[in-house]
């Protein structure tokens, strides 16, 4: 009999695992400067050489800035979405 049981909660879990509702997805992961950043900045930057910095909005914009001195093709649009994205996820008060 418990052999029974334990093959109906194996092949009953799964079922019940995504039948519970989807939670929604973090702001940030929502965020279209997320897009932004990963196809403009990935061109050049790997990922490790930005991620442990934790700044204000203010101090990412400038560093966007000092990019587009640098060669970037980079909107207005553009760089005030990354910036927004980049606060909220590398702030100084982000987690």
């Amino acid at each position: 009999m418990s052999r029974a049981l334990w093959i109906a909660a194996i092949v009953l879990w799964p079922s019940v695992a995504f039948a519970q509702s989807p939670q929604s997805p973090k702001p940030e992961a929502q965020s279209p400067g997320k897009e932004i950043l990963q196809r403009k900045c990935f061109q050049c930057h790997q990922v490790g050489m930005w991620s442990s910095l934790r700044q204000d909005r203010k101090a990412w914009e400038g560093v966007l800035y000092r990019m587009v001195g640098r060669g970037a093709l980079w909107t207005e649009a553009e760089i005030n979405a990354m910036a927004d994205f980049l606060a909220q996820t590398r702030g100084p008060k982000a987690p």
